[in-house]
């Protein structure tokens, strides 16, 4: 195992505001980070955890995105709503949320 049970990672990535790929900040992920920190708190995620901000992650279309090592699921958050479920029932119970989840591209699949 790694040297955490969940690193989660968010990007945060900025681009001029009329890139055609958009960017997860111009769509809120830094708010959502921190929505994401307290529902984190408020639940019993496995130790350790970590939850980071990082560079693009390559769905900036899907934005804002979140990832979840070492389990390499990829999140479409929009909302607070959004993080709890993930937290609660990825993090905590185990099972990924399958309708926020970003799908890899074909050719990764």
């Amino acid at each position: 195992m790694g040297r955490y049970r969940y690193h989660i990672f968010a990007c945060t990535n900025q681009r001029e505001p009329d890139h055609r790929r958009g960017s997860c900040t111009a769509r809120g992920s830094e708010e959502i980070l921190k929505a994401f920190r307290e529902e984190l708190k408020q639940h019993p995620v496995p130790q350790p955890f970590r939850i980071n901000k990082s560079g693009c992650l390559d769905a900036c279309e899907d934005g804002p995105v979140f990832a979840v090592y070492p389990d390499g699921i990829y999140y479409r958050v929009c909302s607070r709503e959004d993080a709890r479920r993930i937290v609660t029932e990825h993090l905590v119970e185990g099972r990924i949320v399958t309708d926020l989840q970003i799908l890899p591209p074909p050719e990764l699949s």
